[in-house]
Order: C-alpha cells, then structure tokens, then sequence
C-alpha cells in the first residue's frame, strides 16, 4: 500500500526505514529514508508515519521494560 503520493514509498518502504538502526526513528527522518531524502510536499502521509512510528517506539519500549 502506497503511504506516500507524492514522494511515492510504501508501507513496505516505512517498514524497512523503521527497522534500519541507521534511522533515527522520527518522522521527518523515516521519511526522507523512505522517500530518498525528498521532503513532504502535501503531508498528507504524516499521519500515518507519525502513527507507525509511536507503535514502533512504543514496541521498542515494551521490549526494554521486559
């Protein structure tokens, strides 16, 4: 599922950023790994990165608390 219209990247390419040590896992950071360095042009993905990227900082959390 495209993620991205604009500066096109997937769910899959958000996935990858997100599991990269290498990315500091915030949104504007996964994006522009997802989207080769590109800025948003109409934001309308932030949502969702901003979403996918607290689950998986909250999962990074959880991991570290057990």
């Amino acid at each position: 599922m495209y993620i991205c219209n604009c500066n096109p990247f997937t769910d899959k390419d958000l996935d990858r950023a997100l599991s990269d040590d290498a990315v500091l896992k915030t949104p504007s950071n996964v994006y522009k790994a997802c989207s080769g360095g590109e800025v948003p042009c109409c934001g309308t993905c932030i949502c969702e990165i901003k979403e996918r990227v607290g689950k998986h900082l909250n999962k990074a959390l959880l991991a570290v608390a057990e």
